[in-house]
């Protein structure tokens, strides 16, 4: 047996670990909250599950076409003459995959998307609890008016009678009232209650709405279901759509895109993501004839002024010919035409750049920043000039961009378009000194070969009249022809290039609904929630109150404050009406067995001291410590040992009652000399036990204690009895027991399970240490028998509660017996119902 000491201090452990198996079976010993808190977790899982709409995934994708796969006669370089597309959009960063993610999400595109489906109506099914979203399979439409006011966000209720009418009505507060041809927000009406009855067919008009419900062949007039409609903006389905698309790409090595959307209704989602891949190709198909379409009315104007002059010159070369019958003319005269020809055809070749520079000049310092019409590429008109073909490439892409931007009203100083606006005239900037340059080279160029032109003609002045007339008319002719010829050429390219337009982005795969379910909620996942909050709640509440529980629970809690050992465990009973004199009354029931085995060891502590003076104390009063006082002495009694209880309980003294005694005199009256021994000396049931009460309640217990008449008190019992078990006050606030400790051969702590504090525990333990008390023990009372036993250490081996030394069914069966023989022994059970309620 362990002992306290002076030399033995409480001891704190190092660390605090978590016991596992206690925790284990503080949950077993909750199962019937782990049970409750499931059934309603995975109850309200299945509820969530049953009455939310699911949310499914529908997705499309589309293959994006590469810089330079859709245009035909490109050259190997992407800047020969031949690319009469270069410069029309179509090599813009428009055409670069992530430029085209945010074009198909643009507000354009989805604005345009929604205006070609049916959309601002939405309708609803509404079942017992859920609301669901319908589409096409609604048994009705609502046709509407765009031309009169609606009401929005404000839902329309319907309920269809069997005799073919049905009623419509709805009520709400701040409603607003929209013109959806201005797209305009008209007014918002306080409040308004509607509910009237109509047959399908008829015009329901007010002032703030209108339209007709039109019955479909859905319609099922025994059908007894209600529905719901509301009218939507097409600004709030732009907003809404939006935030739902994702576009990603499929990976980094390929081209493609995927488009996906997440919808309560399925069809509804594919028709819009098939109609946003559509209206997305004709858009793009779109910019690029009309880039080219551009191109070919510059090149037919230019065709237009060049055919009269070619007709001309080839009208006056006949007549020439005709009038002075000429057929050929001099090798001189033919050496002199075939250089004037040839110096003729590159002044045209430079006339025709140097005219498309001045066409560029002239749209560069003209054009005002909100115009979106792009530049000419050069290289529709067989220029090639990198630096040139680059910065109208960049030109055009942000013109087209800021375009695009339709969402954004004109004159906008909104900071997208302000910032488009920059970067288009730091774009102009640069062209302006490219083109500037540009020019004067070109002019400089032509008044080069117009030099060389005027010395042949001086040369050709020489020639006979005849001759140098017919010259300069076939030269006209050539020049003439040329200039047709080339812009002929450049027509059709333009043309076959217009013609062979397809859109960047090919549909790959149509819009359906990915994965074998929806996406959202997940039953899989939601059981599992819902499985984690049932087993979680309890085991997190449970922690939480040990946690936050400043009660002695168990054994484990004990010995971390103080390394005093427990020498007894006392079950509570549960039944009321029990004698707490059990041992002394019943004392070969099974409830005095606790007790015989705190007396042993107690003998065991004092190492059978023949004569021993015993203190029964604790940290706070209700904690039990009468009771097991009473219950200790009586053990030992059976022993054939002479003992007293000795009340020093002064303050709060209660053991005359438990003995049912209607005296009024005890230690107290001994000491002030009003009383006797033999007059405060009371005997009990058992001869070898004798009570002596604490009597009149004194003004100053503390005093008292340390009264010489006390002392003499003490060692008069101590003289005529073998043991002296004193009920002694609580050690937690007062410190009258510290006064006798010189008399004391052990102190007795009561500790009772969930009752007693741990600081209050801990404080009376500093005490005792300081006030060097002896043999210190515990004994645990009032242990919860239904609670799990683990982690309180027992150690008896008998099935307390089902009979003396049986286990369950054993002692089912030994009450049995006893009751046929018409014992009068109670169960265990009882008798702690009786220890708990006297004790409290």
């Amino acid at each position: 047996m362990q002992q306290y000491n002076n030399t033995q201090p409480p001891q704190q452990p190092d660390e605090e670990t978590i016991d596992l198996g206690k925790l284990f079976f503080r949950f077993l010993s909750n199962w019937y909250w782990f049970l409750i808190v499931l059934i309603l977790s995975l109850g309200g899982a299945w509820a969530y599950l049953r009455y939310t709409t699911p949310v499914y995934n529908v997705s499309t994708s589309l293959l994006m076409e590469d810089d330079n796969s859709s245009m035909p006669f490109l050259g190997s370089s992407g800047t020969g003459s031949s690319n009469i597309f270069q410069g029309f959009g179509q090599m813009s960063s428009m055409r670069k995959f992530q430029n085209q993610i945010i074009i198909l999400k643009s507000t354009p595109v989805i604005n345009r998307t929604l205006q070609e489906l049916d959309f601002e109506v939405s309708y609803f099914s509404l079942g017992r609890i859920a609301v669901s979203e319908r589409y096409k399979e609604i048994p009705f439409h609502v046709q509407w008016q765009p031309g009169h006011r609606q009401l929005i966000n404000t839902d329309f209720n319907l309920q269809f009678n069997k005799d073919g009418t049905f009623n419509l009505s709805f009520e709400g507060e701040d409603i607003p009232v929209y013109n959806f041809q201005n797209n305009t927000l008209i007014k918002k009406i306080p409040g308004a209650k509607f509910s009237e009855k109509f047959t399908p067919g008829d015009t329901i008009m007010t002032k703030d709405f209108s339209f007709r419900i039109l019955l479909n062949e859905k319609f099922d007039p025994q059908s007894t279901n209600n529905f719901k409609f509301r009218f939507n903006t097409i600004p709030s389905l732009v907003k809404k759509y939006q935030r739902s698309l994702e576009i990603n790409m499929y990976d980094k090595e390929t081209s493609i895109i995927k488009l996906s959307l997440n919808t309560e209704n399925t069809q509804k989602g594919i028709d819009f993501l098939n109609k946003l891949t559509e209206i997305y190709q004709v858009n793009n198909l779109q910019k690029k004839n009309e880039n080219a379409k551009r191109t070919i009315q510059f090149i037919s104007s230019q065709l237009q002024s060049i055919s009269d002059s070619l007709v001309y010159s080839e009208s006056r070369m006949e007549d020439f010919q005709s009038e002075h019958q000429l057929l050929n003319v001099s090798t001189q005269s033919q050496q002199l035409l075939e250089q004037m020809r040839e110096l003729d055809k590159e002044r045209v070749n430079l006339e025709t750049k140097n005219r498309y520079y001045h066409y560029l000049n002239e749209y560069i310092n003209e054009s005002r920043t909100d115009d979106n019409e792009t530049a000419i590429a050069p290289s529709a008109m067989g220029i090639e000039d990198p630096l040139l073909n680059s910065l109208i490439l960049s030109l055009n892409q942000l013109v087209t961009e800021k375009a695009s931007q339709t969402s954004i009203r004109e004159n906008s100083e909104h900071p997208l378009i302000l910032k488009l606006n920059a970067q288009i005239e730091s774009v102009k900037r640069s062209l302006r000194e490219n083109v500037s340059n540009i020019i004067s080279q070109s002019d400089i160029a032509l008044s080069e070969i117009n030099k060389q032109i005027r010395q042949l003609e001086t040369e050709i002045r020489r020639l006979p009249a005849t001759e140098r007339s017919y010259i300069n008319i076939e030269r006209k002719y050539k020049i003439n022809n040329e200039i047709y010829t080339f812009m002929l050429q450049k027509l059709s390219e333009a043309q076959i290039a217009m013609a062979s337009n397809v859109p960047d982005g090919q549909v790959v795969e149509e819009a359906r609904v990915m994965g074998e379910g929806p996406v959202s909620p997940k039953k899989m996942m939601v059981y599992a929630i819902g499985l984690l909050l049932g087993l979680g709640l309890p085991a997190g509440f449970i922690i939480l109150y040990d946690m936050l529980n400043t009660r002695i629970t168990s054994q484990e809690e004990v010995e971390a404050l103080t390394t005093v050992p427990i020498i007894g465990y006392v079950f509570r009973n549960k039944f009321k009406g029990i004698s707490r004199r059990l041992v002394l009354e019943k004392p070969q029931s099974p409830a005095s067995e606790p007790f015989r085995a705190i007396r042993t060891k107690i003998n065991l502590l004092l190492k059978n001291k023949p004569k021993s003076i015993i203190s029964i104390t604790s940290a706070l009063a209700g904690e039990g410590k009468s009771y097991i006082a009473i219950n200790i002495a009586s053990s030992i009694a059976l022993l054939n040992k002479k003992v007293v209880i000795l009340d020093l309980d002064l303050r709060r003294s209660k053991m005359a009652e438990e003995f049912n005694l209607n005296t009024g005199i005890g230690a107290v009256d001994y000491v002030v000399g009003q009383a006797t021994l033999e007059e405060i000396t009371f005997p009990t049931k058992n001869k070898n036990l004798t009570l002596v009460p604490a009597g009149s309640i004194p003004p100053n217990p503390a005093e008292m204690l340390i009264d010489p008449r006390m002392h003499e008190l003490i060692n008069t019992l101590h003289e005529t009895y073998d043991v002296i078990v004193i009920d002694s006050p609580p050690v937690g606030f007062v410190a009258d027991i510290y006064q006798l400790h010189e008399h004391i051969d052990a102190n007795i702590m009561v500790v009772r399970h969930k009752y007693t504090r741990k600081k209050v525990l801990s404080d009376a333990l500093k005490q005792i240490k300081q006030h060097q008390l002896k043999n210190i023990s515990i004994v645990f009372n009032a242990i919860e028998q239904h609670r799990s036993s683990y982690g309180y250490g027992y150690g008896y081996g008998y099935g307390y509660g089902y009979g003396y030394g049986y286990g369950h069914e054993d002692g089912k069966r030994k009450r049995k017996k006893d009751q046929n023989n018409k014992r009068k022994y109670i169960s265990y059970s009882q008798i702690e119902e009786n220890q708990e309620t006297k004790t409290e």
